[in-house]
């Protein structure tokens, strides 16, 4: 059942703000519906509705659910905040003082070294179901004092909703850090996910799963949801960063699938069984310098009928962008290439 809510935009000046949704939209390459100064967006999360009305607008967000419409509210406050001045906005109802619906309190249940520099962590919570279905990667929310000062995620305080609908973050001390991490196995009638973290020097979750111990609250959100049409030949590079994305991905793969994966890592030892198509190639190489980025440039993609999945540092990823993109003519729907990491910045710092 669709769930709704409505707002009011006061005192505005309703073609500045359809002009902003309107830009909204083209960022996100979706059409958006325009009918006498009227502008309706779908969203996968939702509709967002907004019609001029006297001296300011209605607002009217649609959702199936109560998190998807809570992402809207966010994404409207978000375009409101960009404008100056900023319009002042009254929602119909709000939950103020809750926890935002998209945030969720997983307790840890156990930790175990798998490889030299990975380690495992096992989670429960209550709405494992939602991560069960495509989810790919979530925020992991700690403490974000530094590693020899945060104990067992150490959130003293965490995010609530404010009068205006806006999510409160806490600052200073209390300030939390969210980085993003990938499903790596899970199920939910048991009530248990797992997630992989590559172990490194500095790394706030690194020396956080150093000391964590079973019974530890920790914050979830999101997921984002796995790309599920996937043609019949792909490929996947990667390093450390992106294993449990491209592991998750393999496992998934209608076992017609056939291509190439190739991922780089330091230590050879923190190699994984990885589930896979028969008609797959697993190559392990060395990481050192552009090696993932040589090899997305050694391996013959087809003309047709293709996808290509990247995880690297930021300058492998940027340079596989380019000659993805310019030099092999791949459209954005043949290829995602994400930076999981910059050099001399860590993975999760």
């Amino acid at each position: 059942m669709m769930q709704t809510i409505t707002a009011r935009i006061h005192d505005a000046q309703p073609a500045q703000i359809v002009d902003s949704f309107t830009e909204f939209a083209r960022l996100l390459d979706i059409e958006p519906r325009q009918t006498a100064g009227a502008l309706s967006l779908q969203l996968s999360a939702g509709r967002i509705g907004v019609v001029p009305e006297g001296s300011g607008l209605d607002v009217t967000l649609e959702a199936q659910t109560g998190r998807q419409l809570y992402l809207l509210q966010q994404l409207v406050l978000n375009r409101l905040d960009r404008l100056d001045p900023v319009p002042r906005l009254d929602w119909a109802h709000v939950d103020e003082g809750a926890l935002p619906p998209n945030l969720t309190l997983a307790t840890v249940v156990h930790i175990r070294q798998i490889s030299p520099n990975f380690r495992r962590v096992r989670l429960t919570f209550d709405d494992v179901a939602r991560y069960a279905v495509d989810g790919l990667h979530f925020r992991f929310v700690i403490s974000a004092l530094p590693p020899d000062e945060a104990q067992g995620g150490s959130v003293l305080r965490w995010p609530v909703i404010d009068a205006s609908g806006r999510t409160n973050w806490p600052d200073g001390d209390l300030a939390l850090h969210r980085p993003v991490y990938t499903v790596r196995e899970i199920d939910a009638d048991a009530g248990w996910m797992d997630f992989d973290i590559y172990i490194h020097a500095g790394g706030r979750v690194s020396a956080w799963a150093e000391r964590a111990t079973p019974g530890d609250v920790i914050g979830l959100m999101g997921p984002t949801t796995m790309k599920r049409d996937f043609p019949g030949w792909v490929a996947f590079f990667g390093d450390e960063t992106s294993l449990p994305a491209i592991a998750l991905y393999l496992a998934r793969l209608p076992q017609s699938t056939t291509g190439v994966v190739v991922i780089a890592l330091v230590d050879q030892a923190d190699r994984q069984v990885i589930q896979h198509p028969p008609g797959i190639t697993l190559r392990w190489i060395e990481r050192t310098p552009g090696a993932v980025a040589d090899a997305i440039r050694a391996t013959p993609l087809p003309e047709t009928d293709r996808f290509v999945y990247v995880g690297a540092e930021s300058a492998e990823a940027e340079a596989a962008r380019i000659w993805l993109r310019e030099t092999k003519g791949l459209t954005r729907g043949e290829s995602n290439v994400t930076a999981f990491w910059s050099a001399g910045q860590g993975t999760d710092a």
